[in-house]
C-alpha cells in the first residue's frame, strides 16, 4: 500500500458519509478523527468516546466548541448505553494507546470484541465500521488477530488493508451490506 493507513481510512469515511449522518468515534484519543468527522458532518452528529478523561479534554480543545459533537468518558464496550439519536452510519476505532499518553493504557481485546459486537447491532443497515489496528505492541497484535478471526465468522463485507512493514498498522473496513 502506498497511501498511509489514516488517509485511506478517511477516504473511506468521506465517500461513505453524507453531511447529515451520525457517526461515533469510539476511541477519540487526541481528537484528530473526531475533528475530521465533525467537519464532514456539518448537519450531522458525532459522538466521541474515550476511557481517559485527558483524551476527552484534548479532543474538546482540538474541536473548540464544535456544536455537533457530544463527548462521553466511557469504554467503547458500552455503545448500547449511549443516547443514540439514530442508528450510526459509521463507527470508527483507532485502537492501541493514546499517542503522547501512558502506553500502558491500551484498548483490550475482550472489550474491543464486545464493542464490535455492539457496534454491529446498533449500526444503520447501510452502515460501516472502520477499525485501525496497531500490532506493534503485544496487546495490539493479539487484538488484531482476534478481531480478524471474529469478523470472518460474520456475514458482512470486509476489506483488510495490511502494509508491508513488520508490525505496521492495518485497516479494516466493514460494511453491513
Amino acid at each position: 500500500m502506498s497511501k498511509p493507513h489514516l488517509l485511506l481510512a478517511k477516504d473511506y469515511w468521506q465517500s461513505h458519509l453524507k453531511p447529515s449522518d451520525f457517526a461515533i468515534d469510539a476511541t477519540c484519543g487526541n481528537g484528530h478523527d473526531t475533528l475530521f468527522l465533525s467537519q464532514r458532518l456539518p448537519q450531522g452528529t458525532v459522538f466521541a468516546l474515550d476511557i481517559q478523561e485527558n483524551a476527552i479534554q484534548k479532543t474538546k480543545e482540538r474541536l473548540s466548541g464544535a456544536a455537533n459533537v457530544h463527548y462521553f468518558c466511557q469504554s467503547h464496550a458500552h455503545l448500547k448505553a449511549l443516547p443514540l439519536p439514530s442508528p450510526p452510519q459509521l463507527i470508527v476505532y483507532n485502537l492501541g494507546y493514546l499517542p503522547g499518553g501512558d502506553k500502558s493504557i491500551t484498548t483490550m481485546t475482550e472489550k474491543t470484541l464486545e464493542s464490535i459486537g455492539e457496534a454491529l447491532s446498533i449500526l444503520d443497515e447501510n452502515g460501516a465500521l472502520s477499525i485501525t489496528c496497531y500490532p506493534g505492541h503485544e496487546e495490539g497484535m493479539r487484538e488484531e488477530e482476534e478481531i480478524l478471526s471474529f469478523l470472518k465468522t460474520l456475514a458482512c463485507k470486509m476489506t483488510y488493508h495490511q502494509w508491508d512493514k513488520p508490525k505496521a498498522p492495518s485497516l479494516l473496513w466493514i460494511q453491513t451490506k
